[in-house]
């Protein structure tokens, strides 16, 4: 079977399962953290998450410059822990749809101060598109 798509440092990736994306539509907040040089983890940070389509996205709160993004963006892969359930993932920059992941941010999560940070910049400028490695990622 080929794969779904390569990441940017030549990772296979793979769709989502169904049993990933109930548990991902059930998990209000998902922790992520990105890999180092050596492939050890940095640490996890909790972060809201929204699906489009086929597609699952994050943003950093502290926009570009939030450590657990900076981390991300600088290996491309690493991994999710959803409720227990920990997923290796690449991390890909996703700016073309930021009208459409603010407003699946607010149909989520409502339009507390939180979300009203999320939808604005710097946290827009620091939309990560989540893909699950392949099995041998």
């Amino acid at each position: 079977m080929s794969p779904d798509h390569v990441s940017t440092d030549g990772r296979e990736t793979r769709p989502w399962t169904g049993a990933e994306l109930a548990l991902l539509a059930r998990t209000e907040l998902i922790r992520v953290a990105g890999a180092r040089d050596d492939g050890t983890l940095r640490p996890f940070a909790l972060v809201g998450h929204v699906r489009l389509g086929r597609d699952e996205l994050v943003r950093s709160l502290n926009g570009p410059d939030g450590a657990w993004y900076r981390g991300a963006v600088r290996s491309g892969h690493g991994e999710i822990d959803v409720d227990g359930r920990r997923i290796a993932v690449a991390f890909v920059r996703d700016l073309g749809r930021a009208a459409e992941v603010d407003q699946a941010l607010r149909d989520r999560y409502g339009d507390d101060s939180g979300v009203r940070r999320m939808t604005r910049s710097p946290a827009r400028d620091a939309t990560l598109r989540v893909v699950p490695l392949g099995t041998d990622g």
